[in-house]
């Protein structure tokens, strides 16, 4: 049973991590600045572009490069940054689940302390700004790209709601938050977060996410506060983890909430960019 627990920054009953063995990625991993990025265009030139936040598990894990082609074939460059090139939570991760090994090593780290000082080394001040502003952004911006969307999951939707504070940003999209578990252990407020939104957000929480990211929840005023009549938040009836990790060969339920999930995104993003 330890080798499908998923890791102590996830609630109870989470999706454990994924490998996707039957799908080839159409896109490639591309070095940008230090970071490695991958990379998914679409089939011509365009303006409208994406930057993808992971799970904890990383870009190579789940279906983060299968949603980037996804995302691609509808005329948008998407880019998902390798984030945990650098301090990473799992390094060494199996094919496949998560190993015995990794559960333990990665309880050691939440035991030890330094599960939060790795998010600590990855936060907005600390090294993200950087990676995504001053070094993603610009190069994204060469290739034609003018306007753009942030998504996140689990995780990532810390970076992905950062990102919605920015100008470049139109609208954003989270699924599963973890924002208040990263800032727990960043020591940030994930309240101010969202009261810094500047753009239209959608937010989907599963049953497991805390009341306060639930829909009519604290984080869902806030957001309102800051931009009145453009928040979306609703629940799926999913465990934590389903849109890059739910096994959607086994579970037509899982298939049809990842594909609703993928079409909000692309009505978001019609909805909000040229």
């Amino acid at each position: 049973m330890a080798a499908n627990r998923p890791p102590p920054c996830c609630p109870a009953g989470a999706e454990p991590m994924l490998i996707v063995r039957d799908y080839v990625p159409r896109g490639e991993m591309v070095t940008i600045g230090h970071t490695p990025v991958y990379i998914a265009s679409p089939p011509s030139p365009s303006t409208r572009g994406v930057v993808v936040f992971s799970d904890m598990f990383g870009v190579h894990t789940g279906r983060h490069k299968q949603l980037c082609d996804r995302l691609a074939e509808q005329r948008l460059l998407v880019a998902c940054p390798d984030f945990f090139a650098e301090n990473p939570y799992m390094p060494n991760a199996p094919a496949w689940g998560t190993t015995v090994c990794c559960v333990a090593g990665l309880m050691f780290k939440f035991m030890s302390g330094k599960l939060d000082k790795n998010t600590r080394n990855h936060t907005w001040d600390a090294s993200m700004r950087e990676k995504v502003v001053g070094t993603l952004l610009p190069w994204m911006k060469e290739k034609g790209a003018k306007e753009f969307v942030s998504l996140g999951f689990c995780w990532g939707a810390y970076g992905a709601m950062k990102c919605a504070a920015l100008p470049e940003f139109r609208c954003s999209a989270v699924f599963h938050p973890s924002v208040d578990g990263f800032c727990k252990s960043a020591g940030e407020d994930d309240l101010q977060i969202c009261r810094e939104l500047k753009c239209p957000i959608l937010v989907v929480s599963t049953k497991q996410e805390k009341p306060a990211w639930q829909p009519g929840g604290t984080a869902q005023g806030a957001c309102e506060e800051a931009v009145p009549g453009k928040v979306a938040f609703r629940t799926e009836t999913q465990n934590h983890g389903y849109m890059m990790r739910a096994e959607v060969n086994k579970d037509a339920t899982a298939l049809a909430a990842v594909n609703r999930g993928v079409q909000e995104i692309l009505d978001l993003v019609n909805a909000n960019l040229s």
